[in-house]
């Protein structure tokens, strides 16, 4: 080997090792959830250069143990399925991408024997013809000729030129007949049969009896009009039949002089069955590439110019596309949100110029539908034969994130009802002590400011005592006890309690309730704390007087109640958080913000919704979907 090519395998192998190396310890001090081990690709195309057949093999299986060790070591992997399930697919994927590329190192080998072949043939061919023409002005130079000596070294130079015999395609000559006159040495090797048994014999005995009668009716033709489909690299396929009885495809060429009357066909045959075998192989391998694409848990498209040039079926349904014609050929940054703009350009720069890989980080997409999707993203640089281009792996995080998110708001609420308990326990007992000697004194003085005073801590002591209580239905809300409910009678319960508020406030009532409502699956007294404080918000969203509209109907498999006023509405950035906790747009101590908070955990165990439209100015809806009673 020359010091040329161990310098090459040693610098691959360096390159190789360093990937590798570094790939694992990224993998070990990568938090959990991020599938840095997928970068082990790109070593792995590298070993493609390698002249060891075995090295991807041998590469993928020390992969498989660091994908293993890094699985292991790496933080909080163990305690949850999916990232083992996920490196075990990855792993999956990347013993069929091995596979892949060592078959496709040896179809490329194969393919390049086969081409030195014909090339090798074309030169014999190109003999062959020229014996052909040379027979052919023989056997037209016989026409001036009657002897029967003559004829029969015009047959013998048919037959015997040296030329014809060291052909490697088949040539065959027959007569009108269509009987052999001449069988060469190629032909007795693709046809395995002596020339002996054949020269006299049908030509018929080397073609499947299903194509015999097309053939004579084909020669015949070319016979008369001295045209023909079968021209060498130029037909689709002719089917042969060798001496044992297989069948095989072939390329031909035909062509006929007359002599005295009579026609001589010689044909040129080519077997291509190595040819045919390479082009299926190939096709097949490429459809097993492009399904292991195709079953990707992660998005894949490839840009080149700046443009996606394939997409698999994953990124297809991430971007909310059919068909892959919606997402191909568009440029490749109308893929992201304008605010990642500069960093996927600056990216796919980096890559291109001369960076391998990029780091894993997030990204927003934006859908075909307008949708912002929070995606994980890396990329990596490859070359083939139109050049350079960038693989990008995508993967939806939106899920993950809105887990997070649910989670934090899970431990705040779990803190808020460790802070209630314990506010309950220090705050509620001298509270009730203030309460009772605020009451006691009050029916004992009888000057009115004293009296006045007093009044104002009885209701300060109380207004405390309600936001206790809130916090406490809040964060100890009991189990709802469902039952079959008339929520018909709950609404005009509710109504009744404020009354004499609503008529204070100059707020007129308006109801839908539909006499043949059905009842619905809710707990009454839950269902009544709903009600009250959906009323009550309304009330104070109506300081000047206006309406309550209060409407319940059937829709579907849920019962839809909505509670409507006309009081001044909320802004349009400040819906989003108007369930969040102690999220309150009122005046500062006139809400604790935990009201609506309330209402909306109810209706969620009750497996219900509840959605809010509002408008400035003009008033807001509430709408509640609950489940029918069965």
């Amino acid at each position: 080997m020359s010091p040329a090519i161990n310098k090459t395998i040693l610098f691959g192998t360096g390159t190789i090792l360093s990937l590798t190396v570094g790939i694992f310890l990224l993998d070990l001090l990568t938090p959990h959830g991020w599938a840095v081990w997928l970068l082990y690709f790109i070593p792995l195309v590298v070993t493609v250069q390698s002249q060891r057949e075995r090295d991807p093999y041998n590469y993928a299986a020390a992969v498989t143990l660091l994908t293993a060790v890094g699985g292991y070591l790496s933080p909080g992997e163990l305690d949850s399925p999916a990232p083992l399930v996920n490196r075990f697919v990855g792993l999956m994927v990347m013993w069929a991408f091995t596979w892949f590329m060592i078959d496709q190192k040896r179809m490329a080998e194969r393919l390049t024997r086969a081409e030195a072949a014909r090339s090798q043939a074309e030169t014999h061919r190109e003999a062959a013809v020229a014996a052909r023409e040379l027979a052919e002005a023989s056997a037209t130079g016989a026409v001036h000729r009657e002897s029967q000596a003559t004829r029969e070294l015009v047959m013998s130079n048919l037959r015997l030129d040296s030329i014809l015999q060291s052909a490697m395609d088949a040539i065959i000559t027959v007569d009108e007949q269509q009987r052999i006159l001449l069988f060469n040495e190629a032909a007795e090797r693709m046809f395995q049969c002596p020339a002996a048994e054949a020269i006299g014999r049908p030509l018929d005995r080397f073609i499947p009896g299903r194509f015999r009668d097309a053939h004579r009716r084909h020669v015949e033709a070319f016979g008369q009009s001295g045209v023909t489909s079968r021209k060498m690299g130029e037909l689709g396929t002719v089917t042969g039949l060798r001496g044992n009885g297989e069948e095989f495809p072939l390329e031909a060429a035909i062509s006929h002089i007359a002599v005295e009357g009579r026609k001589f066909y010689t044909v040129i045959l080519r077997d291509i069955t190595e040819r045919k075998q390479a082009a299926r192989l190939m096709r097949q391998s490429e459809e097993r590439y492009r399904r292991l694409i195709a079953v990707s848990p992660l998005a894949i498209f490839v840009n080149r110019d700046d443009r996606v040039i394939f997409i698999n079926d994953a990124g297809l349904r991430l971007f909310g596309a059919v068909k892959a014609e919606e997402i191909l050929d568009r440029p490749t940054l109308d893929l992201f949100h304008p605010d990642c703009h500069a960093l996927v350009r600056e990216r796919l720069h980096e890559l291109l110029e001369g960076s391998t890989t990029a780091p894993v980080m997030e990204k927003k997409i934006v859908t075909l539908d307008g949708r912002v999707v929070d995606v994980e993203m890396s990329a990596a640089k490859f070359i083939d034969e139109e050049g350079p281009a960038v693989v990008a792996m995508l993967r939806d995080v939106g899920e993950r994130k809105r887990l997070q998110d649910q989670l934090r708001k899970t431990e705040r609420v779990a803190e808020l009802g460790t802070l209630a308990s314990g506010m309950a326990h220090e705050i509620g007992t001298p509270m009730n002590v203030i309460l009772g000697r605020a009451e006691y004194l009050m029916d004992r003085v009888k000057e009115e400011p004293i009296k006045k005073g007093l009044q104002t801590i009885v209701t300060q002591v109380e207004r405390i005592t309600k936001v206790m209580n809130q916090l406490l239905s809040f964060a100890r809300r009991k189990p709802p006890e469902r039952r079959a409910l008339d929520l018909k009678a709950v609404v005009e319960n509710s109504l009744e309690i404020f009354q004499e508020r609503l008529a204070r406030h100059r707020i007129r009532v308006e109801t839908a309730l539909g006499e043949s409502c059905p009842m619905v699956q809710a707990d009454a007294d839950q269902m009544s704390q709903v009600l009250i404080n959906l009323i009550m918000n309304a009330i104070h969203a109506m300081p000047e007087g206006g309406a309550l509209r209060v409407a319940m109907e059937p829709t579907g498999e849920m019962v839809r109640l909505t509670v409507a006023d006309t009081g001044h509405g909320i802004p349009k950035e400040l819906i989003k958080s108007i369930f969040d906790p102690f999220f309150t747009t009122k005046e500062f101590g006139k809400g604790t913000g935990l009201g609506l908070t309330v209402v909306k955990g109810i209706v969620e165990e009750h497996q219900g919704t509840i959605g809010v439209e509002s408008e400035p100015g003009k008033g807001t809806m509430f709408t509640i979907m609950l489940p029918k009673s069965s």
